[in-house]
């Protein structure tokens, strides 16, 4: 894996920006692990997805990560920093998991951004919640007849998505925080592709502003400015402005 340079920033930003969600943090994936085709990249365990989005994170980024929350008490707005390196785990297998409930045997896969994908088209949470939970389900078994994942009863499914986060733990990044305001304590979940995205969202508009600044004034073309360095291209940005 590579950092991202600035040139692959305005790139996949460029082709990417009105992706959904889930296919933008395949397209950041894709451009700094060129060598790995999209299917190969979706297909990952959203763990193994979200450690590559972490390690692209550190290499481009740096390792601090600041963020925000909102107290689900009391409305406050919560910032908070963490360190991408705590948050990266070491890399495990994942396997199938098995679960015997209430009579039902039941054996699930991990979830990959080609499940979230299939949901992000569903009428509501509900049912988007619905169709991962039967996507994950391999085989379902009671009394040694096949059963329809669909036809599974409300408490099996509960305990399916519990044994869901089993199968790929790396899949939900939970951290503590508080609310200065009311000392709330609550864990929320990171999402490390939709805060990655935002990031480069706001590196390629600065960007964008820094090409036209210094296009307009020396004339230079567009791989000329990014090919610079930051600290170069930033001294001239300063005499632009004096």
């Amino acid at each position: 894996m590579r950092s991202l340079s600035d040139a692959d920033i305005l790139a996949v930003w460029e082709s990417a920006h009105r992706y959904h969600p889930v296919d933008q943090a395949i397209a950041l994936l894709m451009t700094s692990e060129p060598g790995l085709s999209r299917d190969e990249l979706a297909s990952l365990p959203l763990g193994r997805r979200d450690a590559r989005l972490l390690d692209l994170r550190l290499a481009t980024f740096g390792d601090t990560l600041n963020s925000r929350g909102t107290c689900p008490q009391c409305n406050e707005a919560v910032e908070f920093e963490i360190s991408c390196s705590t948050l990266r785990a070491p890399d495990a297998e994942v396997y199938e998991h098995t679960l015997d409930a209430e009579g039902y045997q039941l054996r699930m896969r991990p979830l990959t951004s080609f499940d979230l994908a299939a949901a992000a088209g569903a009428a509501d949470v509900a049912e988007a919640h619905r169709l991962l939970l039967q996507r994950c389900v391999v085989e379902a078994r009671r009394n040694d007849a096949f059963v329809s994942a669909g036809e599974l009863p409300e408490a099996i499914s509960a305990a399916v998505a519990q044994a869901a986060l089993m199968t790929d733990p790396q899949a939900e990044l939970l951290i503590e925080l508080a609310c200065p305001a009311c000392e709330h304590r609550w864990q929320a979940t990171l999402d490390i592709a939709h805060i990655l995205w935002k990031e480069v969202d706001a590196r390629a508009q600065r960007l964008l502003m820094e090409v036209h600044q210094l296009a307009c004034a020396y004339g230079w073309r567009e791989a000329d400015i990014l090919g610079m360095s930051p600290v170069r291209r930033n001294a001239y940005l300063q005499r632009v402005a004096a």
